[in-house]
């Protein structure tokens, strides 16, 4: 007979957590003497805003209009004074005055007297925050068009009164390159679809040359000829053209220099029969009928050459010894006309506050002399007399204004926050302790910057695709901040939109040239000094967010292109690079449909979570599997619109103009304000730190702080499940109140316990009280008792 073999039960772990759950319950009749009613099988949880000790819960997205502002509006951080282009005029009683808008929200035209440098007016343009395009027509009236409402406005110096003449060309939101006719039509050209038109202050009425080109966004320049009754009209970008127009006849034909390299037409003028165009900061002649590109000598060599270097807004109207601009070194220049020859003026000069914006002669003693504007940020004011041979500087009193920010970024050791400003690129800093504002070194546009261990930052700096090193503890110098490389004639890069210091490199991302596709990764080597640029490592997409992790790096992809283009691919892209090869080693699409990937952060969870659009997701930092999509609002967002902060098992963040909050254990989101901000930056103490765009404003210009709920479990445990000692009890954590989790809340498993029964019987009691408030169902805490039952805790 054969024996029989011992029977083995194997038990799931299901069945074995059912047969203990029975068993507890059977326990827990005997200790309670009775049957309770059954648990909800979808208990409510308490709220982690509360009302009474943190900021109003709104409702699923939206902030209620009832609803108390979390935001503390802390003022705007930087006033400063930044000009586009000026003009030089006279008023019927005979002052000579010079012209300019600095560019603010609801921006104001400003009217000084030459001679006694006084404010005359300063006369707002209701929903302009600043003018690229400036002209005097012949009657004396000033014609200003502006941005983002591409608005044309008119200036009587008689009343000394505005008039908003509206939308030449419905849908636009750029006036550029204002230019006048002997009979006060002007003409301008528009962004971003590129047309032409004339206005005509007799009859009000608008007449549109058509949009000048299919793919090119940029009329960017014009200059009405005198002599033959034509306009000319400069395209960007990515290829510049030059086109005349027939005012009449309205025929368009395409006049540019073969063989131009430039990418754009800045400015246009005309003298002498010739379009001095600046051509990518080169000055560029053009024979107004042939359409040939004239020859010139330089004075400095005796030889002829095709382009000369330029940093000015175009050059003047011609005058005593031809026309006058200034150069890259700022020195002023004048063109001959009746030689053809370029040089310095003598005795030479350079404009001291920068390059020249705007020009106009003025009739003094029966003489001519030249005043115009130098400098976009200082007012610069100068009077040159070529007869004389003399020049005089000064700064005009302009008023200074809220301007646009960009950037926001706290210094973790100071807690101090270090604003960025948008154009006119000051950088101030505000210090939490004094509520003050201190301007410091002018960065230039910062598109993003970072710290590295040092306390230094490195800053990514539009345009030119700049990245830079700047020691904020040291005094400016030639050196500080230091250029250490410049993307855009390389590389065809422009707007560094990510910077990541890690270990011994510096990860940009960055978008392409103005009309270019195809964005960069590009690695720095601190070292050595070497970069490395690997372009369109997703097709035609800007690398829009960088995250190091480990020895890799990952990079969320923007559809954008550079600016002037519009999209070719059409969704964001995550990708997994190694950085010392470029290769591009996954490549998943976590949000399908999304725009941009804008920001990239690690978890405590250990899990890469991003912002695209609208919606926070959560992937695998090994193989990039999406494990969730967490939603914030339905819509898109641009490349450099977003930011995401911890706060102990918190997700804080920026999109759109929302500043959100998720719940990390439970995968919620709560809107706390839903619109008006851009950036997020955190400071030691907690608290966060934003740009705040006011109501009815266009553009963020004040800083604003968020302070969070007090975190009543700081180092939180926010693993999945709840933990008893060494055993996990498999029943979901989640937060509780704000900040403390279930495991939280449980008697600590590493306190030092007399014995096992001792925490057993504490965390018994626990669990009892946590479900008598609804916290907890029956059935979780039988499991967190089994588990506190097995554990080695007090053993």
């Amino acid at each position: 007979m054969i024996p029989r073999r011992p029977v083995r039960h194997v038990f799931s772990r299901h069945v074995f957590i059912r047969t203990a759950l029975v068993l507890a319950l059977m326990l827990g009749l005997l200790a309670t003497g009775g049957l309770t009613a059954a648990a909800d099988p979808d208990p409510k949880r308490p709220d982690p805003f509360p009302s009474e000790t943190g900021p109003i819960r709104p409702d699923a997205t939206r902030m209620g209009p009832a609803a108390e502002d979390p935001i503390r509006d802390l003022g705007p951080p930087i006033s400063s004074l930044t000009v586009m282009e000026g003009a030089i005029g006279r008023t019927p009683d005979g002052r000579d005055v010079v012209y300019a808008v600095p560019a603010g929200e609801n921006a104001q035209l400003n009217v000084v007297d030459l001679h006694t440098r006084q404010l005359i007016h300063a006369l707002p343009l209701t929903g302009a925050a600043g003018a690229w395009a400036i002209v005097v027509a012949p009657d004396g009236s000033l014609y200003v068009g502006t941005y983002p409402n591409a608005h044309l406005y008119r200036y009587d110096p008689g009343t000394g009164t505005v008039t908003d003449l509206g939308q030449p060309i419905p849908g636009e939101s750029v006036i550029y390159g204002l230019t006048a006719d002997p009979n006060g039509n002007v003409y301008a050209g528009t962004y971003p679809t590129a047309h032409a038109f004339k206005y005509d202050p007799s009859n009000g009425q608008v007449t549109d040359y058509g949009s000048l080109d299919p793919v090119q966004q940029y009329a960017r320049s014009t200059v009405y000829d005198p002599d033959h009754n034509k306009l000319f009209v400069g395209i960007s970008t990515p290829n510049a053209r030059l086109l005349r127009i027939d005012v009449e006849t309205r025929q368009v034909d395409d006049i540019t220099p073969p063989g131009t390299t430039a990418k754009d037409f800045i400015d246009l003028d005309y003298a002498g029969g010739r379009i001095f165009a600046n051509a990518s900061s080169r000055l560029v002649v053009v024979d107004a009928v042939t359409g040939e590109q004239i020859k010139f000598t330089d004075a400095a060599t005796g030889t002829q050459v095709m382009d000369y270097s330029l940093a000015a807004r175009g050059v003047s109207a011609a005058g005593p010894g031809g026309v006058y601009f200034t150069t890259s070194t700022l020195a002023l220049t004048h063109y001959d006309l009746d030689t053809n020859t370029v040089g310095p003026v003598s005795p030479p000069y350079t404009l001291t506050r920068g390059a020249s914006i705007g020009y106009g002669w003025v009739t003094e003693n029966g003489q001519q002399v030249l005043y115009g504007l130098a400098g976009n940020y200082s007012g610069g004011t100068f009077r040159y007399d070529p007869q004389a041979g003399t020049l005089a500087q000064w700064s005009s009193p302009f008023q200074y204004v809220p301007v646009a920010l960009m950037h926001a970024l706290a210094d973790p050791s100071t807690g101090k926050v270090f604003v960025n400003a948008y154009l006119n690129g000051s950088t101030s800093v505000y210090d939490p302790a004094t509520g003050k504002s201190t301007v410091t070194t002018r960065q230039g546009q910062v598109e993003d910057w970072a710290w590295d261990n040092t306390g230094k930052m490195y800053v990514g700096i539009y345009p030119y695709g700049r990245l830079s090193l700047w020691d904020p503890n040291a005094p400016a110098s030639p050196t500080n901040p230091k250029e250490i490389f410049s993307l855009v004639d390389s590389h065809h890069q422009n707007r560094p939109v990510s910077v990541k210091p890690a270990g011994n490199r510096v990860y940009v991302g960055t978008t392409p040239a103005y009309g270019e596709y195809g964005g960069a990764l590009t690695v720095y080597d601190v070292p050595t000094g070497a970069f490395t640029v690997y372009r369109n490592l997703v097709a035609d997409q800007t690398i829009s967010s960088l995250l190091p992790v480990g020895a890799g790096l990952w990079a969320g992809s923007s559809i954008e292109g550079g600016q002037g283009t519009e999209p070719v691919a059409t969704e964001a892209h995550l990708i997994k690079v190694d950085p010392s090869t470029g290769a591009v080693l996954t490549d998943v699409v976590p949000v399908p449909g999304a725009a941009s990937i804008n920001e990239l952060i690690i978890g405590p969870d250990g899990n890469l979570w991003g912002l695209a659009d609208g919606i926070v997701f959560v992937v695998n930092p090994t193989t990039g599997a999406l494990l969730r999509q967490i939603p914030i609002f339905s819509g898109r967002a641009g490349a450099n619109d977003g930011a995401l902060q911890w706060r102990d098992g918190y997700l804080y963040g920026v999109t759109a103009g929302r500043l959100f909050v998720v719940d990390s254990l439970g995968g919620t989101s709560t809107v706390l304000r839903d619109h008006g901000l851009n950036r997020l930056t955190q400071t030691p103490d907690g608290t966060y730190y934003t740009l705040l765009r006011p109501d009815g404003w266009t553009n963020p210009t004040n800083l604003a702080s968020y302070t969070a709920p007090v975190d009543g479990c700081p180092q939180s445990d926010l693993r999945a499940t709840v933990w008893t000692g060494n055993i996990d009890s498999h029943v979901v954590n989640r937060h509780v109140t704000y900040g403390c989790t279930l495991t939280d809340v449980l008697p600590d498993a590493s306190a030092d316990w007399p014995s096992h029964s001792a925490y057993v019987r504490a965390v018994d009691k626990k669990a009892r009280e946590l479900e008598s408030a609804g916290t907890l169902q029956r059935w979780e805490g039988v499991l967190i008792r089994i588990a506190a039952a097995r554990s080695n805790v007090g053993q």
